[in-house]
């Protein structure tokens, strides 16, 4: 089974996306763009784990996607319960979790920080799963 991780992270394992989860992606890409005031050219480059864009913005779009996919709170908390909830193969929790884990422990200052903290890790960890949107 394959893992998305969206975040656009996200960050989490599913199976092959469905029409219907592909277009919520996209709802969620679209508001989070038009909330976060990020630059669509910079926030494509992250697709391909160009990072070096960081700004406020950017990190503004990455707390957006983790909360509307429901994989954080508002106030940068990871909702690992969830993320481990929505991984399709219990074969898979383990080295799921433990890539989770890892990339929790770098801590930001600002909610902001550690959504941006938490996808950028997780595409540089697992690049071939991270699907950013």
């Amino acid at each position: 089974m394959k893992y998305l991780v969206v975040f656009a992270i996200c960050l989490v394992a599913v199976q092959a996306l469905t029409d219907e989860q592909k277009e919520k992606l996209k709802k969620h890409r679209s508001e989070c763009l038009a909330e976060s005031k990020a630059v669509e050219e910079q926030v494509d480059k992250l697709k391909t784990g160009d990072f070096t864009n960081e700004n406020e913005d950017l990190k503004k779009y990455a707390l957006c996607l983790m909360v509307k996919s429901e994989l954080m709170t508002k106030d940068g908390k990871f909702k690992k319960d969830v993320a481990l909830a929505k991984v399709p193969n219990a074969a898979d929790k383990p080295t799921v979790e433990k890539l989770i884990d890892a990339c929790l422990a770098n801590k930001g200052s600002t909610p902001q920080q550690n959504a941006w903290n938490y996808v950028k890790c997780y595409h540089e960890k697992d690049p071939k799963h991270s699907i950013l949107i």
